[in-house]
């Protein structure tokens, strides 16, 4: 399956990682859209539905990436759309949020600790996108 097309968005406060994972996810095919703020990307997001979402979750706050893929998995538009939750707060905080994917808490398909490796962010798109349904 080609990723030729597939959209994602990005978002993420830091303008080092928008570069980062534009250079790991373009050559692959991807068009990445880059957005800064929680607001921003949901507002994207709701205007023209990417395939996958990439959501740091320490945002304004420490906790609001976990608020945004609530508030987009409890909407019906978006909800189908896969999240894959970028993060350095499970380190930061001793905490493994993988083994809550899925839960009330991380609504999200993956959970990618920071600093990325891009062999593990390739393949985490590929998964989550390869078991995607083609509606």
């Amino acid at each position: 399956m080609s990723n030729e097309g597939k959209h994602i968005v990005l978002i993420d406060d830091d303008p080092d990682m928008h570069e980062a994972i534009k250079m790991i996810l373009e050559p692959q095919g991807f068009r990445i859209t880059c957005c800064f703020t929680g607001p921003e990307g949901l507002e994207t997001v709701r205007q023209s539905p990417p395939d996958l979402i990439l959501l740091d979750i320490m945002l304004s706050s420490p906790s609001e990436g976990f608020h945004l893929s609530y508030e987009m998995k409890q909407d019906d538009a978006l909800a189908k759309i896969p999240i894959i939750m970028i993060s350095a707060i499970g380190d930061t905080m001793g905490m493994d949020f993988a083994k809550e994917l899925g839960s009330e808490y991380v609504q999200a398909e993956m959970f990618i600790e920071k600093p990325l490796d891009a062999a593990k962010l390739r393949e985490a798109v590929a998964n989550v996108l390869g078991g995607q349904s083609q509606e």
